[in-house]
C-alpha cells in the first residue's frame, strides 16, 4: 500500500514517531513522501514561545530551545539506515530514500496537486497543524486517517497528553481514526492505551507515546490493506474538547505533582 504522510517539522515530539515507524515499517509499506509544514503551522512564533515557556518554565524552555538548536545543527549531518539517532525529519527521510517535501497549508492547490502526483493509496496525518478539507480529504482512494493521542471522543483538540494527566487518568489513549471535515470526529479504526509511569514527566510521556503510536498506526494500516479494518463511530455525546492550558490551569496541574520536563 502506498502512503503519503502529512505532518509538521518538529524534532522534539514528531520525529520520534517517524523514527520508530521508518525503522520498523519502511519495508512494509511504500511511503511516497512526507509532506512537512512548519511547526504549529500558522501559530505565531512569539505566541508559541510564550505558551511553551508558561508550561515548561524558564529553565525547561531553555532546555527545549537547546534541543531544537542542536537538532538543527546535527540534522545537517549525513546519515543512513544504520544511524543510531536522527535529528531532523529531512535527515531521517534522506537516510530511508523517502522524499521530505516542505509544505505550507496542505489544503492549498499547490499542495493538493503535489499530493495527487505522489499517487498514494492512503494519506496519513501525524500532528498536521491544519484542519484538512476537500479535496485533500478524498484525494487518495483509501481516504485519510489521523492519529490522536487520546481516547476519542474524549480529549479532542490540543495538548491531549497534558489534559489526560490533569484529569487524573492513569493511562493515555491512542486513537487512529478516519479524518472528516470536523476536528477529531471521524470513526475510530483502532484504540489503545499506554500506562503513565509514576513520576513521568510530560516531555517523556509525549515522546514515549509517539513511539508507541507508530506501531498503532502500522497495525491500522495493515488492517486497511487487508480489508479487515472496522470503522467504529464515536459517541460524541461523551466527548470533550480542550485548547492550550491557561496559566491558572498549568499552575493547578503542577500542584497535582506533575512536571513538564
Amino acid at each position: 500500500m502506498k502512503i503519503l504522510f502529512l505532518t509538521q517539522d518538529d524534532p522534539l515530539y514528531i520525529l520520534p514517531f517517524f523514527e520508530e515507524f521508518l525503522v520498523h515499517y519502511a519495508d512494509r509499506f511504500e511511503i511516497r513522501g512526507v509532506f512537512c509544514s512548519r511547526a504549529m503551522g500558522k501559530r505565531g512564533r512569539l505566541q508559541m514561545a510564550r505558551e511553551l515557556a508558561s508550561l515548561y518554565g524558564t529553565l525547561g524552555f531553555a532546555r527545549l530551545a537547546t534541543r531544537v538548536l542542536v537538532a538543527k545543527l546535527r540534522g545537517r549531518l549525513p546519515a543512513d539506515r544504520n544511524t543510531r539517532r536522527f535529528h531532523s525529519l529531512a535527515q531521517l527521510c534522506t537516510a530511508f530514500d523517502i522524499p521530505c517535501v516542505p509544505m505550507g497549508n496542505p489544503n492549498s492547490p499547490e499542495c493538493v496537486e503535489a499530493a495527487r502526483r505522489a499517487g498514494a493509496d492512503l494519506i496519513v496525518s501525524v500532528a498536521c497543524p491544519y484542519l484538512l478539507k476537500e479535496p485533500m480529504l478524498n484525494l487518495a482512494p483509501q481516504g485519510c486517517v489521523n492519529i490522536h493521542h487520546a481516547p476519542l471522543p474524549r480529549f479532542k483538540g490540543m495538548m491531549p497528553t497534558f489534559w489526560q494527566m490533569f484529569h487524573g487518568e492513569t493511562k493515555v489513549g491512542v486513537t487512529v481514526h478516519q479524518v472528516v471535515a470536523e476536528l477529531d470526529e471521524g470513526p475510530a479504526l483502532l484504540q489503545e492505551s499506554l500506562a503513565i509511569d509514576p513520576g513521568e514527566t510530560l516531555d517523556h510521556l509525549i515522546r514515549r507515546s509517539k513511539r508507541h503510536g507508530a506501531h498503532c498506526v502500522a497495525r491500522a494500516l495493515g488492517e486497511i490493506e487487508a480489508g479487515t479494518a472496522r470503522a467504529v463511530p464515536l459517541d460524541h455525546s461523551q466527548g470533550s474538547y480542550f485548547t492550550f492550558p491557561t496559566i491558572a490551569e498549568i499552575a493547578a496541574w503542577r500542584r497535582k505533582g506533575f512536571r513538564a520536563i
